[in-house]
């Protein structure tokens, strides 16, 4: 099954519904983490530790005054097939405002990047808010703009969510989902994991020469 990433890097993985399951059952992020978010009501920012954010006391006391001034932000009130179906100037429009009255205020606080506050968006909204971590970062400077910044967040995050309705992605990441519903993970989070998985290979790829037959 092929995909895309950020609209111009091509990867295919030969059984993603058996990358997903393996991730789940040796990553202890799934049990200590993915499987808290089931249920939005006990969500809480300070569960992003769970998946190694390393936020300090401090820092987490001052994100949670962000969240709760923000927590009626149009963009929270979708889903991702409901986000993808909206125009491109709205969708643009929501996430502008997401990056100006949150993302930007979060990256305000001492110790926070643009890694550690997508990481507490999606904690608390993993049906809409992608996690950009280093990683895709950098995936991004390299493959559209090398001049990109943490300065402009909307520009990636725009990116990200059109790079989803690109080629087949949409279309294969719903078909997965049907296929593990039953592991609880959002189609973010599923996409989340093809991606990650995805640049690990190439990194050990470039670095070490070992060349995957399942992922390339």
């Amino acid at each position: 099954m092929k995909f895309i990433l950020f609209s111009s890097t091509t990867f295919e993985v030969s059984d993603p519904v058996a990358l997903i399951e393996s991730y789940c059952f040796q990553s202890d992020f799934y049990g200590k983490y993915d499987l808290l978010l089931l249920e939005p009501d006990r969500r809480k920012v300070e569960h992003v530790n769970k998946i190694g954010a390393r936020i300090r006391a401090g820092a987490l006391q001052s994100i949670k005054l962000v969240i709760e001034e923000t927590k009626d932000l149009r963009i929270f009130r979708y889903d991702l097939d409901r986000f993808l179906e909206v125009d491109d100037v709205t969708r643009s429009d929501h996430i502008n405002e997401l990056s100006e009255k949150v993302i930007k205020k979060l990256l305000g606080i001492k110790g926070i990047g643009l890694s550690r506050a997508t990481k507490v968006l999606h904690t608390l909204y993993p049906e809409i808010i992608p996690m950009i971590d280093d990683a895709l970062q950098d995936e991004y400077r390299s493959t559209v703009n090398s001049r990109w910044t943490e300065k402009h967040p909307e520009q990636i995050i725009i990116a990200y969510y059109n790079n989803l309705k690109h080629g087949n992605n949409w279309q294969n990441l719903a078909e997965i989902f049907s296929q593990t519903r039953f592991l609880g993970l959002t189609k973010v989070r599923i996409f989340d994991i093809l991606w990650w998985s995805y640049l690990k290979a190439k990194r050990l790829r470039q670095k070490k020469n070992i060349h995957w037959s399942t992922i390339k």
